[in-house]
């Protein structure tokens, strides 16, 4: 007869090696952290876009020169954008659309934009200044510091090329402006690609498939842009809502001013549309270019704007004209040193005028 032990075996629970746990609740802390800074990130990207827009300021009749009021959808045909149309009394020898800062309005520099809008009409130039996106009197919900206003900017050249009289475009952009500038020049195809499509050109016309369908709508290519002025560019347009995220002064901008550009640029749509970067896409075009800036620059980083300042200069300083006010300051050269501004901006144009 078979002897049964009185020995029970108890099975127990193998208990993970104390490191192994230790990882695990490091991970699961850096876990929570970056979903809450991803929450918070998109919040404060979600008020920054939402800002109120600027409304314009009260004008008499008699302060502006004449002007066509004009409205256009931009390139999702979904908003609506409003503006200005000044045309000079001679022939013009080219159109300049005026693209704002964000935060601004068509009138960049409140009614001090009638000078400068009389400055270039006096100077041949059909004049567009117009609200971006949730700005002054145009529609949208969402601001993007450039990331969605490069498609009012193309819109903007769009209207241009069918109800101007003119043959092409300069764009003169304000702080973000110069950012939606240099993004709307990106997003076109080279110079000369519509042509050789064309002409039946099997390599232009491969070249044009990749391109979105609203971009190969646009009778247009880069060609179609003759210049560039930009005034207080950055090296990238994050830099712009850095700036702005630092001046909320809110709880952890330091931090948050790294992730919120991100933000926005998913919001925006622009995560897998193209760089974050704009000194290529100065560098490379060899167009007439204008730049301005402060020599103090304040709000952005004054190393940003010297950074795309000199690489330009470094690579096309023969197409280039510099303006830099000793004044401290951001997208101030107009205001604080306006007869050195002008004057600088007048040897940019001249050549232009006096080629057609």
């Amino acid at each position: 007869m078979p002897i049964k032990s009185s020995i029970s075996h108890v099975r127990t629970k193998r208990r993970l090696p104390g490191r192994i746990r230790l990882i695990a609740a490091l991970l699961s802390v850096i876990a929570l952290i970056m979903i809450l800074v991803a929450v918070l990130a998109f919040t404060r990207a979600n008020q920054l876009m939402r800002r109120p827009a600027e409304p314009l300021e009260t004008f008499s009749s008699n302060i502006l020169p004449s002007f066509t009021p004009v409205s256009f959808p931009s390139l999702d045909n979904q908003t609506r954008l409003y503006g200005w149309f000044f045309t000079p009394k001679d022939p013009p020898v080219s159109t300049i659309i005026l693209v704002h800062d964000q935060g601004r309005n068509r009138l960049q520099f409140g009614l001090d934009s009638a000078e400068l809008y009389r400055f270039l009409l006096d100077r041949g130039f059909c004049v567009m200044a117009f609200d971006l996106r949730r700005s002054g009197e145009s529609d949208g919900e969402l601001a993007g510091f450039g990331y969605a206003e490069w498609a009012d900017v193309l819109a903007a050249i769009r209207y241009v090329r069918q109800n101007a009289a003119t043959r092409d475009v300069l764009l003169f952009g304000f702080g973000t402006g110069t950012a939606a500038s240099l993004l709307a020049l990106e997003q076109l195809p080279p110079p000369g690609t519509l042509r050789a499509a064309a002409n039946g050109q099997p390599a232009a016309g491969k070249n044009l498939e990749t391109y979105p369908e609203d971009i190969r709508k646009l009778d247009f290519d880069q060609s179609y842009i003759r210049g560039l002025l930009l005034d207080t560019p950055c090296s990238s347009a994050d830099e712009y809502i850095r700036a702005h995220v630092r001046e909320s002064r809110q709880w952890g901008s330091q931090l948050l001013q790294h992730v919120i550009p991100l933000a926005i640029r998913i919001a925006s749509g622009h995560v897998n549309n193209g760089s974050t970067g704009l000194i290529t896409a100065l560098t490379r075009s060899q167009i007439p270019v204008f730049l301005a800036y402060s020599r103090e620059t304040t709000r952005v980083s004054p190393e940003s704007v010297a950074r795309i300042v000199d690489e330009r200069l470094r690579l096309q300083a023969d197409t280039t004209t510099v303006f830099a006010t000793a004044e401290p300051g951001y997208v101030n050269g107009f205001s604080a040193d306006r007869e050195n501004y002008l004057k600088a901006l007048e040897e940019y144009l001249e050549p232009i005028a006096s080629a057609r």
